[in-house]
């Protein structure tokens, strides 16, 4: 091999990689690709694969004009490709409803909070929405994402980027006393907020209406903390790695004891 040359079996993986990133968003933006392949690869030029990607139809572009840019995601190329890997490829579908405003919004920041994690712990797996819903009621609430942790731990992703009133948090707090404590499918949920004002009334709402479960299976942060590794976790500002720590001797399943 030449050096600086991938060979195929390398460059199939990191194509498989990338593929693999947009099946779990569904889609993303040129700029949310290239941090995705330089974060994983260590590539300063990861446009190469992008463009090897587009070329062979593994990928497709939908320009939005709302805002000014194209959105990336599976062709039907892709989901081929994947089909040995991904058991769930077959639900994969991208429609332009799935970038209006508001869902754009979220799905930017659901991203966003994808790196930040990445950064501060290893993540074993991340799963969708979309896949935690397979097989359920269309009208069941599921978290953003899951994100499983080499420890065992199963934690409920939840993104907030606009105000949640008295009866949101209310059926917040009921719905993850159900999925945490009676019927378990997670041991936690990280709370992301979109700004500090957010946050803090997350943490009042939440721990006024169940104070034991907020204390010890909810862990709250916002950019700016979690970009300084920092989030709120049993009444304390720690850092990740140290709520993750806590979390791991806490009860598992129906031992919780909340």
């Amino acid at each position: 091999m030449n050096k600086g040359r991938l060979t195929k079996e390398e460059q199939a993986k990191r194509i498989r990689k990338l593929l693999s990133f947009i099946f779990i968003f569904r889609y993303a933006t040129r700029e949310q690709l290239e941090m995705f392949i330089k974060s994983t690869e260590g590539l300063l030029y990861p446009c190469r694969i992008i463009e090897t990607s587009l070329a062979r139809g593994y990928i497709k572009r939908y320009y939005k004009s709302l805002f000014g840019r194209y959105i990336y995601h599976l062709g039907d190329e892709g989901k081929s490709f994947l089909y040995d890997y991904e058991p769930y490829i077959e639900y994969y579908k991208f429609d332009s409803q799935s970038a209006v405003l508001n869902t754009y919004k979220h799905h930017n920041f659901l991203i966003e909070t994808f790196f930040m994690l990445k950064k501060q712990v290893e993540i074993k797996e991340w799963t969708s929405e979309s896949v935690l819903r397979i097989g359920t009621s269309r009208v069941e609430k599921y978290p953003d994402g899951q994100m499983d942790l080499p420890s065992g731990l199963k934690i409920a992703i939840e993104v907030e980027t606009s105000y949640k009133n008295i009866s949101d948090w209310k059926n917040f707090t009921h719905r993850y006393s159900h999925d945490i404590v009676r019927n378990p499918r997670y041991d936690a949920v990280f709370i992301m907020m979109g700004n500090k004002d957010f946050l803090t009334g997350a943490i009042t709402r939440l721990f006024n209406f169940a104070p034991e479960l907020s204390s010890k299976r909810f862990i709250f942060s916002d950019p700016a903390m979690l970009k300084m590794n920092e989030c709120f976790y049993q009444n304390e500002v720690r850092t990740l790695q140290e709520a993750v720590s806590l979390l791991n001797k806490e009860p598992k399943g129906n031992e919780k004891g909340i």
